[in-house]
């Protein structure tokens, strides 16, 4: 049943028995979301989102009169819930004012979207994932809602839950536990059994449908529905690859994870583009995560840690340069230093790491980002404790021994540059590496070239900054990670990766630095570690968090700057550059990535924020700048508040006003044009010979053929009437206008006139309660009997114009045209006189009656 279609509506008892039902079976429906989100969130964060929504249409059901504004207040609903939630976990703050608010949720959202999109399932979900959750599952329920209890419809809604097994499938192809499959199944069942759940017959009263039953032609049905299912897979493949992409993918998807699920294993093949002495990818490859060091930090956004840094590309290769080789004739900002001094001059900008290695080998210490100071509290390593100021590498003075249990601590200083500072580094400088023994622009391969040149005149990037966001947003937007990615045999490694888009850190690293270089912009490519994953008051790196990236060069005082090319699908804590995310307010001519947003680290949900670490002196300060330096109180929100509710109801207000004067004037318009054809059939009938006075004088002849014409003429209005009515039903039916349900009136085309009218005038009195007199049954007979002459009685005889005025009756007699005046009236009566002789009154008084019942 659907009373948003002008159906019968269920009964409140049906109803809220329903609603019920519904929200039993979307939680059984959201189990395979426990294969995606850890610990139990899936089912209370739908659980909170679902409820209110569904409980409310029950309440509401009983409580407003007009179906329509069950869904509206349920919408009012969702975003209650999704505020509440929004302060719970204190992601928002009310005290700007409602376009505050608004502004926050702009803001808020897509920064939820990259969290729950920058790593693999299961994931965890935080604030701010919570929020989006809770509202994907709050709008899923008001779907379902209006699906299954307004319109009725039992089969879709019950797709939709059982559609909801594939929703992991690419993302978790080893799938989970049985239930995860059965209970969305059962949801569904539970849909569909519902059906008959109630009396059917009763509430099928004035519903054309077809109800539940067996097929009029089953064959047919059968045959139609092989016939779509043949289609659909014949189809499909050459049509996904004719029609364009229309946006690319932000999902964390692992080519890897794909070729899982379709049980295609690969194997283990060596690095490509990257030394393989240097390669991370047996690391990231290993079946079993292996600890390689802790550490503890009080920076905020602790950096990446240093391996090795690789300068030097032989055609094929990334490997280490020349030791010996100085980036710049001076010094620069990123140069390792052992001073314990800050090169910005700001103290505030350092950071201390303590580290202890757990199990690694090497000669290289992992180091973070623009070393100010190493130093050890074991004599002997200290001794041994070198930083390079070249490449920021610190060594341990030994070669290829072991480090495990090495303790050091290591001073970094955060790079303070802002996007615009960055912008506007003077181009002169940027090609000091370039002369001093680092890859050169002539070394590129071609295909990088041509690339860089088509993407940086796509972008209409103008600097080194801006074309290196462009090339990040590339990779970000148009590639997939892969670890076990094999170039074919006899083809080049780079042209592979570029056909394919499919690659993992060493090659997306890699080949942006190629294509920086090529258009001029020194880029060397970094081997490490991300910063790891939070456990207590420390940081754990592990083999999983082993990556490759790049750092661009920006002149002395700024010196190289890290980007990030790799997708978020890596799932080893890869962080976007907190200053590419500035870059999205400043720069000209690109749109952010999902990836931009994220500012925080994907694997870790206890970073500090900036909320966290905001004192209350300063959330004062901002909160007073956010408003002309004058804090708000409570009464002012309220009062702001208040204001939008009036602004909003103004509106509705207004908007109510304008439909009635256009339903006013789209009458006045219909009566218009109803009074043109009794105009126009007027003058018809007068070029027939006869003339407004013989009319008035009541001849047969003449009062005959105006009777049967002003019968057509009326019966035409009385369809185009309910025509009228039938349109507005079917669009309008659900604000209750009509009744509820509506009601249908129609003329019978199969039936007599006299007949099809009087079964009208049943259906009104019946289904509407309208009043329907002798008076409205006089008049239908009249209309009826000159539409029955007018189509199916002998044309009148020409003999009767000869006839003297007065002495004949026309074939019903003096009162069959329906009139209310004499046969004998003076050839001087009035106009109006000859229009109610014609059956006009007749149908006003009927249109009237159709406009009433309800």
């Amino acid at each position: 049943m659907s009373p948003l279609l002008g159906r019968p509506s269920l009964p409140a008892g049906h109803a809220a028995v329903r609603g019920v039902l519904l929200l039993v079976a979307l939680l059984l429906a959201v189990t395979p979301l426990s294969i995606l989100i850890t610990g139990t969130d899936w089912f209370t964060l739908t659980l909170i989102g679902a409820a209110p929504v569904i409980l409310a249409g029950i309440v509401l059901r009983k409580l407003l009169p007009l179906p329509a504004l069950v869904p509206t207040v349920q919408v009012l609903v969702v975003i209650a819930t999704v505020i509440v939630v929004e302060l719970r976990q204190g992601v928002v703050d009310l005290s700007g004012g409602p376009a505050s608010l608004v502004t926050e949720q702009v803001r808020l959202f897509p920064t939820a979207v990259a969290d729950l999109t920058a790593s693999l399932a299961p994931v965890t979900v935080g604030a701010r994932g919570t929020v989006l959750v809770v509202l994907l599952m709050a709008l899923v329920a008001l779907l379902l809602d209006i699906m299954y209890l307004d319109l009725g419809w039992h089969t879709p809604t019950a797709l939709v839950l059982m559609g909801l097994i594939v929703v992991p499938a690419l993302q978790q192809p080893s799938g989970g536990a049985w239930w995860t499959v059965a209970l969305p199944i059962l949801a569904g069942a539970i849909v569909l059994a519902s059906r008959t759940l109630h009396a059917d017959p009763v509430l099928a009263q004035r519903d054309p449908r077809p109800q539940a039953g067996p097929l009029a032609g089953a064959g047919r049905t059968a045959l139609a529905a092989s016939l779509v299912v043949l289609l659909v897979a014949v189809l499909t493949v050459p049509a996904s690859l004719l029609l364009p992409q229309v946006a690319p993918s932000r999902v964390a998807l692992d080519m890897d994870v794909v070729n899982a699920w379709r049980n295609k294993d690969q194997a283990n093949l060596g690095s490509v583009m990257v030394d393989d002495s240097v390669s991370v990818r047996r690391s990231l490859l290993q079946q079993d995560p292996v600890e390689v060091l802790r550490y503890t930090t009080d920076a905020e956004d602790p950096s990446y840690l240093r391996l090795r840094t690789l300068t030097r590309f032989d055609g094929e290769t990334f490997a280490e340069g020349d030791p010996d080789t100085a980036a710049s004739g001076s010094e620069a900002f990123s140069d390792g230093r052992d001073d314990g001094n800050a090169v910005s001059g700001d103290d505030s900008l350092l950071s201390e790491y303590s580290v202890t290695v757990t199990d690694l080998a090497g000669d290289r210490l992992p180091a973070p980002a623009d070393v100010r100071e190493v130093s050890s509290t074991d004599a002997s390593l200290d001794s041994r404790l070198a930083v390079d100021a070249t490449s920021g590498e610190i060594s341990a003075g030994e070669s290829s021994g072991l480090l495990t249990g090495m303790d050091y601590q290591v001073v970094a200083e955060e790079n303070p540059a802002s996007a615009q500072e960055l912008r506007d580094v003077d181009p002169s400088v940027l090609s000091e590496p370039l002369d001093s023994g680092y890859l050169r622009t002539s070394d590129v391969p071609a295909a990088a070239t041509d690339l860089a040149d088509s993407l940086v005149e796509s972008s209409g990037a103008s600097n080194a900054f801006d074309t290196a966001v462009a090339f990040q947003d590339y990779f970000h937007n148009s590639f997939d990670y892969s670890l076990t990615v094999s170039t074919p045999p006899g083809e080049d490694p780079l042209e592979s990766f570029l056909a394919d888009r499919v690659g993992y850190c060493e090659q997306f690293a890699s080949v942006f630095a190629l294509m920086m270089t090529s258009q001029g912009y020194p880029t060397r490519v970094v081997i490490g570690f991300t910063a790891g994953d939070v456990d207590g008051d420390q940081r754990v790196v592990s083999s999983t968090n082993a990556h490759a990236w790049p750092e661009v060069w920006f002149g002395p005082e700024h010196g190289w700057v890290r980007f990030e090319p790799t997708p978020s699908a890596a799932n080893n804590g890869i962080d976007v550059p907190s200053v590419t995310d500035e870059s999205q307010e400043t720069a000209p001519s690109s749109e952010p990535s999902a990836a931009q947003t994220t500012t925080e680290e994907p694997t870790t949900e206890e970073t500090t924020t900036e909320e966290e670490t905001t004192t209350p002196e300063e959330s004062q300060t901002a909160s007073d700048a956010g408003t002309g330096g004058v804090s708000r109180t409570g009464a002012e929100v309220a009062g702001d508040l208040l204001r939008t509710v009036a602004v909003l109801v103004g509106a509705a207000l207004v908007a109510g006003l304008l439909a009635a004067a256009a339903v006013v004037l789209l009458r006045r318009r219909r009566d218009a044009r109803r009074t043109a054809r009794w105009e126009r059939m007027l003058e018809l009938a007068r070029a027939d010979g006869v003339s407004s006075g013989d009319m008035v004088r009541g001849g047969p002849a003449e009062s005959e053929l105006w009777r049967r014409a002003s019968g057509l003429v009326a019966w035409e209005d009385l369809e185009a009437e309910l025509r009228g009515r039938a349109a507005a039903v079917r669009w309008l039916g659900w604000t209750g206008l009509w009744g509820r349900p509506p009601l249908h009136l129609r003329l019978d085309a199969a039936r007599p006139p006299a007949a099809a009218l009087d079964a009208l005038l049943d259906d009104i009195e019946t289904g509407s309660g309208a009043q329907v007199t002798d008076e409205h049954r006089e008049a239908a007979a009249r209309i009826g009997d000159a539409v029955s002459d007018a189509r199916y009685a002998v044309p009148v005889d020409p003999a009767l114009w000869e006839e003297s005025p007065g002495t004949g009756g026309g074939a019903d007699g003096g009162g069959a045209d329906g009139g209310g005046a004499d046969d004998g009236a003076a050839e001087g009566t009035a106009p109006g006189e000859v229009e109610r002789r014609a059956l006009r009154p007749d149908r006003d008084l009927l249109v009237e009656l159709v406009r009433r019942a309800r």
